[in-house]
């Protein structure tokens, strides 16, 4: 997969027709060099030109690949009564090390804990969990006392990190932290930091309700990008943002600040990717972004919702800030072949994460099923 890149640069070309040499975009032009036949060849560009840039713009538009989903989903269930994830398990992140699919996934319990679990895989469809699970909880104490998760794992030189959000008070909507993790090995165990390396905006802010990480980038230069879903109210389900942060250390993190918006909501940070326009199929919600670096520019995955269904669209950008949406979103939806084991409506399709492995393209998601608390399924495509 790479972005589309159409070489149509009208304003640099140097042209040389007949006797008259001349650039476009200059002005430089001596017309009584022109020759009758110079003079067609003109007429007959700037007739072409309109189809000529709607070529270019046709060529550069985001083509994301089609999936199909698997036909024994889900690929991951929420454990027996009793158990730490009871109640769901969503939120996947897949790493595929020293021959094995590592999916770490967010559970949770009806008393409303939630965790970081993992699952192991040789194919990619069939996991098994960890008997060790939760391999991070809440620490009891401090600003990750009762919720861990969603993790997202990045593999630095020496470790692993996992950077997830976490919250003090109970409750089941995201908190307002980002914690930070490390371990020598992807079961653990891991040592947590003792304070956040990010929190959720000032008060009136357009993420001061909740902050959730949801891609980790380590970029070319030694930096880190790091992509989230911010929003003030969770339960209102409405106006969940994509924002993204920087960082020199992978500690300290600064959120993308558009310098031209002063007034709240966007006084302080910027989200790089809102919600629909009114009427789109994601009017409501845009988050849980998962974000690759590709030749050219990256490509995120998210999750959008008009207040009825959720599902899995896609956009593509140069830059990782400025976005354009794919115009048959969304790619994945319940539309896209759900095969499960179970019976019922499928009214959600989110968290998704994609992953390429050799010529194979899966997509990993959650999914709900008669306004149930779900699963993890996947979906591949080549």
């Amino acid at each position: 997969m790479k972005l589309q890149t159409a070489n149509c640069k009208l304003g640099t070309a140097n042209w040389e027709l007949g006797t008259g040499n001349w650039e476009l975009g200059t002005g430089n032009w001596e017309l009584s060099k022109l020759t009758h036949n110079t003079f067609n060849m003109l007429k007959t560009f700037f007739l072409l030109l309109p189809l000529m840039i709607s070529t270019c713009r046709q060529n550069d538009a985001p083509s994301p690949t089609e999936f199909a989903g698997y036909n024994n989903n889900p690929v991951l269930e929420r454990g027996k009564p009793g158990s730490w994830d009871e109640l769901f398990v969503s939120a996947p992140q897949v790493i595929f090390f020293e021959n094995t699919f590592y999916l770490f996934y967010m559970g949770g319990n009806v008393a409303g804990r939630m965790a970081i679990g993992l699952a192991t895989s040789g194919d990619g469809f069939n996991f098994r969990k960890f008997k060790g699970n939760p391999v991070l909880a809440p620490d009891t104490s401090g600003f990750d006392a009762f919720t861990v998760g969603p993790g997202i794992i990045l593999k630095e030189d020496t470790c692993w990190v996992v950077y997830y959000n976490c919250q003090e008070l109970p409750g089941y909507s995201p908190g307002p932290s980002v914690g930070r993790a490390a371990a020598k090995e992807l079961s653990g165990p891991w040592v947590r930091g003792n304070t956040p390396v990010m929190t959720s905006g000032k008060k009136g802010e357009w993420d001061d309700g909740f902050i959730l990480p949801c891609s980790v980038l380590k970029l070319e230069d030694g930096g880190y990008r790091m992509y989230y879903t911010g929003g003030r109210d969770f339960a209102g389900r409405a106006d969940f943002y994509i924002g993204m942060a920087f960082s020199q250390d992978g500690f300290t993190w600064k959120k993308h600040n558009d310098p031209s918006t002063t007034l709240q909501p966007f006084a302080e940070s910027d989200p790089v990717f809102m919600t629909g326009k009114e009427g789109a199929w994601d009017e409501k919600e845009a988050w849980m972004a998962n974000v690759s670096k590709i030749p050219g520019g990256f490509i995120m995955y998210y999750a959008g919702s008009n207040g009825k269904i959720e599902a899995i669209g896609y956009s593509e950008s140069r830059d990782g800030i400025h976005w354009e949406r794919y115009r048959g979103n969304p790619i994945y939806n319940l539309q896209n072949g759900f095969d499960t084991k179970y019976s019922g409506e499928i009214t959600t399709t989110s968290n998704p994460f994609f992953l390429r492995f050799d010529t194979i393209f899966f997509l990993y998601y959650y999914f709900e099923q008669n306004a149930q608390f779900g699963s993890i399924g996947v979906a591949t495509g080549k």
